[in-house]
């Protein structure tokens, strides 16, 4: 316990009292609107029970004013003492005279004003002070008793209202006097374990930023007072009286539990409570955990006491490394494996005596799950691999030695490499792994479905799913990002003005990279500085640094706690199922829409996406790799994968748009190959800069036999075509800076080295043909036919950057023949006009 912060928070350890600050973002309440009343506000209009009481007897009108006139009612007021007993040991709380009930009386028979009382006059002396009755025997009052019983004024008629009970008990559980209570909490009369746990209790509340109003710490504490309850943890909530009561006693037990609790302490129980680990949720070795949810299937119980044990001893290794969601998946089949040996004459119950058939009839049992439905072929290879890891790792472990829980398991009783079977891999003609498809995305984020996703979600779950499909950022980066994300970059313009670009400045902890930079559009830019404006007027007094740029809605009062992934998925797939349509563009065989499976759509596809149209696109493998912050080129490589009739379909379109050195069609008229000429490219055909060589020598010699010296751009050998276009015309930019750039350094070359550096003419106008060759096959196709070839031309760029980096020596031709110069021969004609 933190008792600074407690203290700080409002509590008194001297009087056990706490009164927390009304301004309190987590803790505070709302004070009556009335002037001078001290009363938390019960009421819609802002107004305690007692002054809504008034003004409604007043007749309820002008609120303004009644709230202007102040307090119009009596109220509880604080404790006087009497003019005569107030020396030390003498206290006694006075009436409404002034006087005790002792002095009062007293004046009263001596027919004596209270100024003659107290002074004397010339008949009686001054009054003498009686002694005091002490304090008031209710434990939770600090106020001071007025009569023989040793009770105040205000508890004295209570318990004459009760019905004069047994006095020593009622005042134990008797709380304190309403006017003692206005926004506090009086501790006094618990026991000392009982006031820690409810100090515990404000402070987790606190710290999390659960909003908890003293009024249901306060019911909450007087429902223990009169139960005389010894602890927190002995209590059952759902019988405290109010509902805000219950809940407070509720979260105060559970967050006991958990400081009481420890890993070790979690080990001999049956369901973990996986928070002493540091995560959220619970790890059960008995079955049940209630429905199963989405991806996750229902926990099955582990039977043999050996295998149990087995099992705690593997989960208590593994969750001190790894998140929960691998060892709930690891236990699954360890349960189902369970299951299965029950079945035995035995039961399972003795490990030595389990031989290698029991795995294999088990690992049979799966494969028929597999046939009848009841598992899929990815799962059912992930079980079989994860029973393997979990046999492995019990071994390495020493589970199986002498007193062990699987002491005397056979060697054999385990699952070799070649028994696993083979995870399915993504296929399809069209398949793009998780990534959505363009028409899917263009529904996705049209106006009507983010209208929806922000009606019910909020404006900001919109701009979080916009940013999220538009940076391709992992989810729980997103959701992570704070409010100071966005810079900008300064360059020079040609101009020589200064230019800024956005960037996204964000962290990725997953391959642990902090301040990583990311260029991103004006859209995205946009996004982020309207949901800054929005969160720092939502949170005024919060430093911007401090601030997240998506904060929860709720337990959050600073802002600084962002959402979760968890909060992202569930607004993700709320939102995607209730959308009234999700179809493809292409129609089915009846002509009726495609229905898309909404199931394909989650937050972690628009990252997939965007990395899927980068690499359509034509983008690296290096540098998507990079851009994605991928640990390994594997994982980027999965965006490039082309199957190979997709392949066959791009060839089928751009064979025919395939134009030559002089940018004449080579195939004018045909609208596809014929299955002979598909092949035939593919083994007629080597690689260059720019497009393909089909000169027989230098295929046969894998483009390292060129008759010409590389002269591809002359060369009747050569063929290009509209996928290579973003090339050409780089290098054509590139032309024209050179010429500009060499045309003033005159005065630094020679003459014959300046010819020699610059590009020709001839040059620049063969590569002026060629894309305006490829231009023209392009425009004369149609709308239909011009998408198809957009998609093949992304097909074989994918296909062409995969081949790079798969084999970047054999691709690029570099290392087995020289540098192409892929233009004529400039320097022979710089030499005959020399020599001329």
């Amino acid at each position: 316990m933190d008792l600074t912060t407690l203290t700080e928070a409002g509590w008194d350890p001297l009087t056990l009292v706490w009164k927390p600050d009304p301004s309190h973002p987590v803790l505070g309440f709302r004070c009556c609107g009335v002037d001078g009343c001290a009363y938390p506000a019960d009421t819609a209009d802002g107004l305690c029970r007692g002054c809504d009481a008034t003004r409604l007897a007043l007749g309820g009108h002008d609120m303004a004013g009644f709230c202007r006139a102040g307090v119009q009612r009596r109220q509880w007021c604080a404790e006087r003492l009497c003019l005569v007993c107030r020396t030390p040991g003498h206290e006694r709380p006075a009436t409404g005279s002034g006087l005790c009930i002792a002095c009062s009386a007293t004046a009263r028979f001596r027919r004596q004003g209270i100024d003659a009382y107290v002074a004397g006059d010339d008949r009686f002396a001054p009054a003498v002070a009686h002694p005091s009755f002490g304090r008031c025997g209710v434990a939770a009052c600090n106020r001071r008793a007025h009569n023989r019983q040793g009770l105040c004024a205000p508890h004295a008629r209570n318990w004459g209202r009760a019905g004069r009970p047994d006095l020593e008990r009622w005042g134990r559980t008797e709380g304190p006097v309403k006017g003692d209570r206005a926004g506090h909490v009086v501790l006094r009369g618990l026991g000392p374990r009982v006031v820690a746990e409810v100090l515990f209790g404000i402070q987790a509340a606190a710290a999390e930023g659960r909003k908890t109003p003293p009024v249901s710490i306060r019911s909450a504490v007087e429902w223990l007072r009169r139960r005389e309850e010894p602890s927190v943890l002995t209590v059952d909530p759902a019988t405290a009286g109010s509902e805000a009561s219950r809940m407070f006693l509720a979260f105060t037990a559970d967050r006991l539990r958990v400081a009481l609790s420890s890993p070790e302490r979690e080990y001999h129980k049956d369901v973990w409570d996986l928070r002493p680990w540091g995560h959220s949720g619970r790890l059960s070795f008995a079955g049940g955990g209630g429905p199963a949810r989405r991806n996750r299937r229902r926990a099955r119980p582990v039977t043999q006491r050996w295998l149990r044990e087995a099992a705690k001893r593997w989960a208590f290794d593994a969750l001190a490394t790894t998140s929960p969601g691998p060892a709930q998946q690891v236990l699954w089949v360890v349960g189902l494996w369970s299951e299965h040996l029950a079945t035995r004459a035995d039961h399972g119950e003795r490990a030595a005596e389990l031989t290698r058939a029991d795995m294999m009839a088990f690992l049979a049992r799966l494969g028929s799950m597999e046939r009848a439905g009841q598992l899929s072929a990815s799962s059912r290879s992930r079980a079989v691999e994860d029973l393997a890891r979990f046999l492995r790792d019990c071994r390495e472990l020493g589970l199986t030695g002498t007193g062990a829980p699987m002491a005397g398991l056979a060697d054999d009783v385990a699952i070799r490499r070649s028994e696993r079977p083979r995870r399915p891999k993504p296929g399809g003609d069209n398949d793009t792994g998780s990534a959505l498809p363009a028409g899917i995305v263009a529904v996705l984020l049209n106006e009507d479905s983010l209208g929806r996703l922000e009606r019910g979600f909020g404006p900001g779950a919109r701009r979080m799913v916009e940013l999220l499909a538009g940076v391709g950022r992992r989810p729980d980066e997103v959701c992570s990002l704070p409010w100071a994300c966005l810079d900008h970059d300064e360059t020079i313009g040609a101009d020589g003005q200064p230019r800024r670009h956005p960037v996204l400045v964000h962290d990725m902890p997953k391959v642990g990279r902090l301040g990583c930079r990311l260029p991103i559009h004006e859209r995205e830019r946009a996004l982020i500085l309207v949901q800054q404006a929005q969160v720092q007027a939502a949170f005024p007094d919060t430093p911007t640094e401090e601030l997240a740029l998506f904060p929860r809605a709720q337990r959050n009062p600073a802002g600084c706690v962002p959402v979760s992934p968890n909060w992202l998925s569930r607004t993700v797939r709320a939102w995607v199922d209730a959308l009234a349509t999700l179809d493809l563009p292409e129609l089915d065989l009846a002509g009726r829409p495609v229905a898309f499976d909404r199931s394909r759509v989650f937050p972690y596809a628009f990252r997939h996406t965007f990395a899927q149209r980068h690499a359509d696109n034509g983008v690296h493998p290096d540098v998507l790799k990079e851009l994605m912050g991928h640990e390994t080129i594997t994982t980027t490589m999965g965006y490039y994968r082309v199957t190979a009739k997709r392949k066959r379909e791009a060839q089928d379109r751009l064979g025919p748009l395939q134009v030559d050195a002089g940018g004449q069609a080579v195939r004018p008229g045909r609208p596809s190959l014929s299955a002979s000429e598909a092949a035939r490219d593919d083994v007629g055909q080597v690689a260059v800069p720019f497009g393909v060589c089909t000169e027989p020598a230098n295929v046969r010699a894998d483009g390292a036999s060129c008759p010409f010296r590389h002269r591809c751009l002359g060369c009747t050998y050569f063929r290009t075509d509209a996928s290579f276009q973003p090339q050409l015309r780089a290098y054509l930019t590139s032309l024209l800076a050179d010429r500009e750039r060499l045309s003033a350094a005159a005065p630094q070359l020679a003459g014959w080295a300046q010819r020699d550096a610059l590009p020709s003419e001839g040059e620049i106008e063969a590569l002026r043909r060629l894309i305006a060759g490829n231009d023209e096959m392009v425009a004369a196709l149609d709308d239909a036919d011009r998408e198809a070839v957009a998609d093949a031309i992304a097909t074989v760029r994918r296909h062409r950057a995969g081949l790079e980096t798969t084999f970047p020596v054999q691709f690029r031709g570099l290392v087995r023949q020289s540098l192409p110069d892929v233009f004529p021969n400039v320097e022979a004609q710089h030499r005959s006009a020399d020599s001329a």
